[in-house]
C-alpha cells in the first residue's frame, strides 16, 4: 500500500490509505501495551523506560493521534481509548517541573474541549495554562525551562497555546500577556537577523539580563538546530492565530521561508543545517513539525499562501513514501522512519518519535482541510 499513498506527479497524498496505517500502528502500541506512553523507538520498537533527560513530556501526542483517528473514524471505541489517553495526563496540570505542559495538554484535553467543551475540560486546561505561566521571569520576560531558571529554548513557543487557551477560557488579559511577552523576547533573542534561530537562550535570573545562547541538540551555539527552527515556524504561527500580533506572523512566514531556502528540493532536513559533516541525511521529526506549520501557515493566509501549501504538501508526501512512512509487515512500531530525538545523547537516533508521529497526522488533517488544492 504506502508505494501507492503518492500518486503521479502531482504530490497528491492519499489521506485514507495513510490513516489506514495510522490506525494499525495505533491499535497495536494501544493494546500491546496499554496505558503506557512511549517516546522515542529502539530498532523500530517503542522504547518503555523513563525517560531521565527529558520525563513525561510526549503523552499529549499518543492522546492527540488517538483523537485524530477517532474524528477520522467516527468509531466509538478509539474514542474511548482518546479520552481514557487523555485522563492520564490530568495530574500534569500541576506540574512545575516541566515547560512542556502545552505538549502535554493541548493536542489531548485542547482537542477533547474543541470536540466537546465541558466545565472540567475548561478548567483543566485553565489550570495546565496557568501552570506554565507561573515560570514566568517578570524581569527578563520569558517562561523559564526545566532545565534552569535563567534558560529559555525555542521548544516554549510550541507551549505557549496553553497559556493562550486557558487566558480565552477564563477571560483573563494578564495571563495572555505573558505568553506575548514570551514569544517577543524569543523572537529578540532566539531568532536571528537571518531568521535562523538559536536554540536556548541563558539570562541571569535576577536582572532578567540576557547573556548567551546555546544548544542542547544543535551543532553549537551558533548554529541552526532545524527541529528548533521548526517550532519557532509552527510556534509563532499559532501564536498570531491567538494574539493577532502581525511580528508574529511575519516571524513565521520568515522562518518557513528559510527552512524552503536552506532545505529546497530534499524536502527533509539534517538535525542541523550548519553542520558541515552530518552523520545523517534526514532528521524526519523536524520536516513532520514543518510539514504541519506550512499547512497553518497556508491556512492563516489564505490564497497568499500558495506556496506553502505547495512545499508543506511536498514534505508530506514524501514522509509518506516507504524511506520514510512505515508500510505493512515490516515489523515497525512508529509510524515517521529516520527522526532522531536527541543526537548528542545518543537517544531515539534515527528511530521514530512520538512528535514526528504526531506533527505528521497533524499535517494529514491540515492537508485534507485544505482540499489539497495548490499542491505541485
Amino acid at each position: 500500500m504506502a508505494a501507492e499513498l503518492v500518486h503521479g506527479t502531482t504530490n497528491i497524498v492519499d489521506t485514507d490509505g495513510v490513516f489506514e496505517i495510522v490506525r494499525d500502528r495505533l491499535r497495536r502500541l494501544i493494546t500491546e501495551h496499554p496505558s503506557q506512553i512511549p517516546v522515542y523507538t529502539e530498532g523500530g520498537r517503542w522504547h518503555f523506560d523513563s525517560d531521565s533527560w527529558a520525563p513525561v513530556w510526549t503523552g499529549g501526542f499518543l492522546a492527540g493521534m488517538i483523537w485524530a483517528v477517532a474524528q477520522h473514524t467516527n468509531d466509538s471505541w478509539w474514542r474511548d481509548q482518546a479520552e481514557k489517553y487523555t485522563l492520564l495526563l490530568e495530574p500534569h496540570k500541576l506540574d512545575t517541573g516541566t515547560h512542556d505542559l502545552g505538549f502535554l495538554f493541548t493536542p489531548s484535553w485542547g482537542r477533547w474541549h474543541s470536540i466537546d467543551p465541558t466545565r472540567r475540560s475548561r478548567d483543566v486546561l485553565v489550570q495546565a495554562g496557568r501552570t506554565l505561566a507561573g515560570g514566568f521571569n517578570t524581569r527578563g520576560k520569558y517562561l523559564k525551562t526545566g532545565v534552569d531558571g535563567g534558560s529559555t529554548v525555542i521548544d516554549i513557543m510550541m507551549n505557549i497555546d496553553i497559556i493562550y487557551e486557558a487566558a480565552d477560557l477564563c477571560e483573563d488579559d494578564e495571563l495572555a500577556n505573558v505568553a506575548t511577552q514570551h514569544a517577543l523576547t524569543s523572537r529578540r533573542y532566539l531568532v536571528r537577523g537571518d531568521s535562523s534561530t538559536a536554540h536556548e537562550g541563558w539570562f541571569d535570573a535576577g536582572t532578567g539580563e540576557f547573556l548567551r545562547t546555546a544548544t542542547h541538540q544543535g551543532y553549537r551555539a551558533d548554529s541552526c538546530w532545524v527541529r528548533g527552527h521548526a517550532w519557532a515556524m509552527y510556534g509563532y504561527g499559532a501564536a498570531y492565530k491567538r494574539a493577532r500580533d502581525e511580528r508574529f506572523l511575519q516571524t513565521a512566514i520568515e522562518c518557513a521561508d528559510l527552512y524552503i531556502e536552506r532545505t529546497g528540493d530534499a524536502l527533509i532536513p539534517p538535525n542541523d543545517w550548519d553542520d558541515p559533516h552530518p552523520e545523517f541525511p534526514y532528521e524526519a521529526s523536524a520536516a513532520s513539525v514543518a510539514a504541519s506549520a506550512m499547512l497553518q501557515l497556508a491556512e492563516i493566509l489564505g490564497p497568499e499562501g500558495a506556496v506553502y501549501v505547495s512545499y508543506g504538501s511536498r514534505i508530506l508526501a514524501k514522509l509518506c513514501t516507504p524511506e520514510f512512512l512505515t508500510t505493512p509487515g515490516d515489523g515497525w512500531e512508529g509510524l515517521i522512519k529516520r527522526a532522531t530525538y536527541h543526537r548528542g545523547n545518543g537517544l531515539g537516533v534515527q528511530e521514530s518519535t512520538m512528535w514526528g508521529d504526531y506533527y505528521f497526522v497533524e499535517a494529514l488533517e491540515r492537508y485534507r482541510r485544505l482540499g489539497s488544492g495548490g499542491v505541485g
